[in-house]
Order: C-alpha cells, then structure tokens, then sequence
C-alpha cells in the first residue's frame, strides 16, 4: 500500500460487486472541513459517517465506503457495516441515507479525522445526524 499526504495508507479499488451478497460499495467525497463535520459520526464506537444514499440498507449489511477525503489525492476505502438507516421523510432529518460504523481495522482514518475536526471551532452546529 502507497501512503499519501496525511500517512494513511491507501488502498485500490478492484470494483463495485463485493463477493459477499450482503455487502455494498458507496462513495462520500468530503469536500471540506465542514462537510466532514456534517458527515463524521464521532459517537459511533469506532467512528463512523452518515452517507446520503437512496439505496435500502439493512442493519448490519456490509458496506465498503470510497472516500474523497480533501487533503488527500487518492480515494480512500474503508469497511464498516450499516447501523442506522434513515428513510426519506424520517424525524426531523433532512437526508435519506446510511450511517456506517467503520471496521475496528480502520482506526488510522479515525485518528486523522478527529485530529481534523479538533481545529474546528466547537459551536455546536446541527449535523446531518444530529
């Protein structure tokens, strides 16, 4: 594995079908600080990130996320599993979409994500989860 800007490890991608019938490929490009405020799941043991998807997910479905991360040139894949699902129209969140709760295996991009954010300013700003 290649490392990039930041030191993490980057990973290629192969294609979209997974052998695990129960497992599915999404993408989140992250854009800026904000969007990874928006989309960052920090109270999702392990990390976490709620991605907009029209796609219906059942809980615990494997999921491999394709990463456009800002700072960093090449996509990033992790794997996590669905947690949380939210339909069009639930609550009072405005996004259709999944919350994934990342593998154990990827606590580096945790670790770089949270370091990310801690620079933010902490005014306690809606999410797209909260």
């Amino acid at each position: 594995m290649e490392k990039d800007k930041l030191g993490l490890a980057t990973k290629r991608i192969v294609g979209d079908i997974l052998a695990d019938s129960h497992s599915y490929s999404c993408s989140l490009n992250i854009k800026n600080q904000n969007d990874l405020y928006q989309h960052f799941m920090p109270f999702v043991k392990g990390g976490g990130f709620f991605v907009p998807s029209k796609h219906s997910f059942a809980l615990g479905d494997g999921v491999q996320l394709r990463l456009s991360l800002f700072l960093v040139e090449e996509l990033i894949v992790v794997e996590g599993k669905a947690i949380w699902v939210s339909f069009n129209g639930d609550s009072n969140l405005d996004s259709q979409g999944v919350g994934i709760q990342l593998s154990a295996s990827e606590s580096e991009i945790v670790t770089t994500i949270r370091s990310l954010l801690d620079d933010m300013p902490q005014n306690h700003k809606s999410t797209l989860t909260m």
